[in-house]
């Protein structure tokens, strides 16, 4: 995984370790002499208001953009006997897990976040998928564009739609006062150099357009190398192609007509699947699985179009695919018979080789492309752990029980090869692996499921409900997007 340079922390951690914990709890007690006003009316996160800006007229859609305050993790309590405690409680972290007194809140932490935004769709969007742009690449410059593609989850199959949003004008949020947490005079001349540069009032701004998708969108994913080309899975059973030139086109130039028909769908799954991937060796290949265990593999041929097959039968539901990074034939799956498996597209019928990699169905598995023999898997009791697929069937390098709730997405950082970030139910995590930590007798390190805070663990982002999929932004550093039952969260967390 690689000797790293630590990154700056802070915040206090169990055992004596800084962190920055992001959202942290603070308890205050009132009293005769602290008694403040508090405006009802007041909007706290004013700053991070999105405006709507349809992409063309009579669209249906309302993606209203929301307030920061599902963000956060810091409950304050109010104070039932004002004479019982004169003394401040410590600020302390939280963690999912931890049970909220009665009249505590979580509380938004503005400090920790360098950028956060949020917004809530018509309809839950439990799948997206950042869509590359010629904007270029390693963008650091405030402010941001993101671009990405969400389906949804609508109360009847006709309601559902893919949805291509474009974000803009995604500001700042937060700078550091100068001296603040800073090492260096470098440190404090960079952030003299983001004050003259402003723009951290202004307000983001949302343009989208959609597709009707009958059934609700399981999963969508874009090809790599041909950004416009999107694969959604429907509820229904069917796997469709899409071509979104023309709505990407449109939110650039408004007026293009466009082009709502699937290039290609798919029936010839025996049930509904949530696998998906494309291909990032062979422009065009691709893979599906669903829940009875089916996995199909799309070959483009002349035309635009896919010749599909179904190869292999895993027996039970595939929850996820992965193509290697390097071996343009190779690919693997995590399934609920709780195995991690390799499979090679010259040989059908069967694995090449199959790990029983966890106690519970395997929900999720992400492949390292900078170190492509390491291989992540996360599961459906809260586990996830780190293989090296050249000592396959053998213990993880790292084994993580902090998580009390299904871990629901994973995915390795673009280009840092020991950074990767994890969602479960209650919250989002950000590790780096790179931090070494003494492997107790017994296991792998990573946590005894008590709610100790590993050092790996750099960031938590919480205050969303029921989290489904987290990823980096491949050209924005540190960049990350999320989904969950209450909407989308864009930020970058201040010690990345």
């Amino acid at each position: 995984m690689g000797k790293k340079t630590k990154r700056k922390t802070g915040g206090k951690e169990a055992g004596g370790n800084k962190v920055k914990a992001a959202p942290s709890l603070r308890e205050t007690e009132e009293t005769l002499e602290n008694l403040k006003f508090e405006d009802p009316f007041e909007d706290e996160f004013e700053d991070d208001n999105m405006e709507i800006v349809d992409a063309k007229e009579g669209d249906d859609v309302d993606l209203d953009a929301e307030s920061g305050d599902t963000m956060g993790a810091q409950p304050t309590s109010a104070a039932s006997d004002a004479a019982a405690s004169d003394a401040a409680v410590a600020k302390q972290a939280w963690m999912p897990g931890k049970k909220l007194e009665e009249n505590e809140v979580l509380e938004y932490d503005q400090s920790a976040y360098t950028m956060y935004h949020a917004l809530k769709p018509e309809w839950p969007c439990l799948s997206f998928d950042i869509v590359r742009d010629d904007r270029g690449e390693n963008r650091t410059r405030f402010p941001h564009t993101v671009l990405a593609v969400a389906g949804t989850q609508a109360d009847a199959d006709a309601k559902n739609k893919l949805t291509l949003m474009k974000l803009s004008d995604l500001s700042q949020t937060y700078k550091k006062s100068k001296g603040e947490d800073s090492d260096s005079e470098e440190d404090d001349d960079a952030i003299e150099d983001d004050e003259e540069e402003g723009g951290t009032d202004d307000d983001p701004v949302l343009e989208h357009v959609n597709i009707p998708h009958f059934g609700g969108v399981n999963r969508v994913r874009t090809m790599p190398q041909q950004a416009n080309i999107v694969a959604s899975h429907s509820s229904t059973g069917h796997v469709h192609i899409w071509d979104i030139k023309t709505h990407m086109d449109s939110l650039e130039r408004p007026g293009v007509a466009l082009n709502n028909r699937a290039v290609q769908s798919y029936g010839g799954h025996k049930e509904e699947g949530y696998a998906m991937d494309w291909s990032p060796k062979s422009v065009g290949h691709f893979a599906t699985g669903d829940c009875s265990g089916g996995i199909h593999l799309w070959q483009p041929k002349e035309g635009g179009r896919w010749d599909v097959v179904e190869g292999w039968n895993a027996g039970v539901s595939v929850e996820d695919i992965q193509w290697s990074p390097t071996e343009a034939t190779v690919f693997a799956t995590g399934d609920c018979g709780k195995n991690v498996s390799i499979y090679d597209t010259r040989k059908k019928g069967k694995p090449m080789l199959q790990h029983q990699a966890h106690n519970a169905d395997v929900n999720v598995i992400s492949w390292n492309k900078n170190v492509t023999n390491l291989l992540a898997s996360g599961s459906d009791d809260g586990v996830f752990s780190v293989w090296d697929l050249r000592a396959w069937g053998k213990a993880p390098l790292a084994r993580f029980t902090t998580h009390n709730t299904p871990i629901t997405s994973l995915e390795w950082h673009p280009t840092d090869e020991s950074m990767i970030v994890v969602s479960d139910e209650e919250a989002v995590f950000v590790y780096d692996l790179s931090v070494e930590e003494e492997v107790t007798q017994g296991g792998a390190a990573g946590g005894n499921g008590n709610g100790d805070i590993p050092p790996q663990l750099l960031f938590m982002h919480c205050g969303s409900q029921s989290n489904k999929e987290a990823h980096w932004h491949p050209q924005i550093p540190s960049l990350v997007m999320t989904t969950a039952l209450t909407g989308f969260n864009v930020f970058i967390p201040s010690n990345l």
